[in-house]
């Protein structure tokens, strides 16, 4: 009787890690798909846009998206955007005309708006809070697209887009651009 109990319980156990493990797959595949469209709904012209490549599912907790070396890479890389812009315009004699550059322009901003809101609300913590060494809970997913695309005047440029979703991977909660050089 024993034996025929091991021979019941083995196939059981067997399926339930199955059914974990296509679980946790579907769930990744799943917020990879809606990144994917909320990317396509985000920019101005989705017929131009070429992935270059998508980040796999990282898990986020409680309300801290981006962890403190990602806002540091992050701030690097705007600093190294917001140089390049400045060398390549000259703010003494604007250029009214040039619609790429309003465009890089815009994209920057709206880059560095992102960034102080997530600072503004908390969502980035300073390096010695106390508060950000305790565990939050599981509350969802990001992703990270990186792709080229020409905005609506014909310009090409790269970027980031981040998505934070929800743990079910249904809806996105924020999203981000980052230019990229």
């Amino acid at each position: 009787m024993k034996q025929g109990k091991k021979l019941l319980i083995l196939p059981a156990v067997a399926v339930l890690l199955g059914m974990g493990t296509g679980c946790s797959d579907n769930s990744g595949n799943k917020a990879q798909d809606m990144a994917r469209k909320a990317l396509m709904a985000s920019v101005d012209n989705p017929e131009s846009v070429k992935i270059v490549g998508i980040s796999k599912p990282d898990s986020v907790f409680g309300r801290e998206y981006v962890t403190m070396e990602e806002k540091m890479a992050l701030s690097v890389a705007m600093m190294k955007i917001s140089r390049r812009f400045m060398e390549d315009t000259d703010f003494d004699n604007p250029d009214s005309e040039c619609h790429g550059m309003s465009g890089k322009m815009k994209r920057q901003m709206d880059a560095m708006t992102a960034l102080r809101s997530l600072m503004v609300t908390g969502e980035l913590k300073p390096a010695g809070d106390e508060a950000s060494h305790e565990r939050k809970p599981f509350s969802g997913w990001k992703v990270k697209i990186e792709y080229e695309a020409t905005d609506s005047d014909g310009q090409p440029y790269r970027s980031e887009y981040w998505f934070i979703m929800d743990k079910e991977a249904q809806c996105v909660i924020r999203s981000f651009e980052i230019p990229l050089l």
